[in-house]
């Protein structure tokens, strides 16, 4: 997000960024978590490119003056923008974890035998999902920055959700591939949408919280998709169990991306469910984050910036140890669990205490690491070190 969006440091913020706030405004210290205390007096300042954050559209003027935000309103707004924008992504995370455990699924629902599958397709199928998924990253973060990004989203997701469908069609381990690797590159938009979405809405302080929200559904999901297989294996058709699994799945996940496309706003600035005060004050509070609200212009200094800093390659270095055992547990964690002599029924119902485990966990994480900062501590690194703890005895 950071090459997207303004600098978050205070030393090199651009000219188009949000400003701080003053000292003065009584929401910053409800929020202020890392910013300093003495805030110089805030202004937006308008790029001589026109390429400014489009939350400026808002005001009349770059030097409007704004009345600090009535603490009471801004609880209001906060618990109106929870409803407009969480069950939408936490519904939207629940059916991208399901997709990646169709084909995990389909495995015990007899796909590789319908399908004549030999060696090593299988996990290649496992395998080429993530090729399409890392070959479209970059490109559709360059489109999400361009594109409203509610919209893109839902066009995503409908997109996947019609290639999971067409994958019920599929007679040999070529077609299957070729759709897997596209339904992988059309899920290349989520996690990087969803912080962003996210990070346009919420203060620093609130984003944890809200993240782990919506990244609850990851566990939901995983319990959801185990009751889908119970029932989905329990269907008596002319289709065999594996094909009801994408179309039902497929079908599901091409109404949702509807549902998202039309209902979830693109950013506070256009949002059709606010007033134009609740619009301004919902642009106002995010000045402490310093990093506007949407910017529509690429910045090669901040691409610079970003490659420059260590926590990039921290965060790359944690997503692929952390995602090696996940990516082998999300495909072959099914035909583990029938290895030990579960019917495939069974199998099925074993992902639920599961995903519920997976769920609690996120909770507690988040909760645990939010009252820590309530108290001036700084733990998200320790909290990340204790709760891979018990994942990594597990894989062992």
């Amino acid at each position: 997000m950071g090459i997207f969006r303004s600098s978050s440091s205070p030393e090199t913020i651009s000219q188009d960024s949000a400003p701080e706030m003053k000292d003065d405004a009584k929401s910053s210290v409800i929020h202020q978590e890392t910013a300093s205390s003495d805030a110089q007096q805030a202004k937006w300042k308008v790029s001589k490119a026109g390429d400014g954050d489009v939350a400026m559209a808002l005001f009349d003027s770059p030097t409007e003056i704004r009345e600090p935000i009535d603490p009471e309103d801004e609880r209001r707004l906060v618990r109106k923008i929870d409803l407009m924008i969480l069950p939408y992504l936490a519904v939207c995370y629940a059916f991208f974890y399901i997709d990646k455990t169709t084909l995990s699924y389909a495995a015990i629902f007899g796909i590789r035998e319908d399908l004549h599958l030999e060696g090593t397709q299988y996990s290649w199928l496992s395998s080429i999902f993530y090729f399409g998924f890392l070959a479209w990253a970059l490109p559709t973060n360059f489109l999400m920055q361009r594109l409203p990004v509610g919209r893109y989203l839902g066009a995503n997701i409908f997109m996947w959700g019609a290639l999971l469908m067409c994958q019920a069609a599929a007679t040999n381990f070529t077609t299957l591939a070729v759709l897997r690797a596209l339904s992988g590159a059309a899920e290349a938009c989520s996690d990087p949408s969803f912080m962003l979405i996210t990070s346009m809405w919420y203060t620093r302080r609130q984003q944890p919280i809200r993240m782990g929200i919506w990244y609850t559904a990851n566990g939901f999901g995983i319990a959801l998709g185990g009751l889908l297989g119970y029932g989905i294996g329990n269907i008596k058709g002319s289709l065999p169990s594996w094909k009801f699994e994408f179309l039902i799945i497929g079908a599901l996940c091409c109404i949702w991306g509807v549902v998202m496309y039309i209902m979830l706003p693109d950013s506070p600035v256009t949002a059709k469910g606010l007033s134009l005060k609740e619009k301004k004050i919902a642009v106002e509070r995010l000045r402490e984050n310093q990093t506007g609200v949407e910017n529509k212009h690429l910045k090669p200094y901040q691409v610079k910036e970003a490659f420059m800093d260590v926590k990039l390659y921290l965060f790359f270095l944690l997503g692929v140890v952390g995602n090696i055992p996940n990516g082998g547990i999300s495909n072959f964690g099914t035909i583990i669990i029938k290895g030990f002599g579960f019917s495939t029924l069974v199998t099925t119902l074993m992902q639920i205490p599961y995903g519920f485990l997976i769920a609690i966990s996120i909770l507690s994480c988040v909760f645990l690491n939010d009252y820590m900062a309530r108290r001036g501590a700084q733990t998200r690194c320790y909290f990340i070190l204790i709760f891979l703890v018990p994942n990594i005895c597990g894989a062992f």
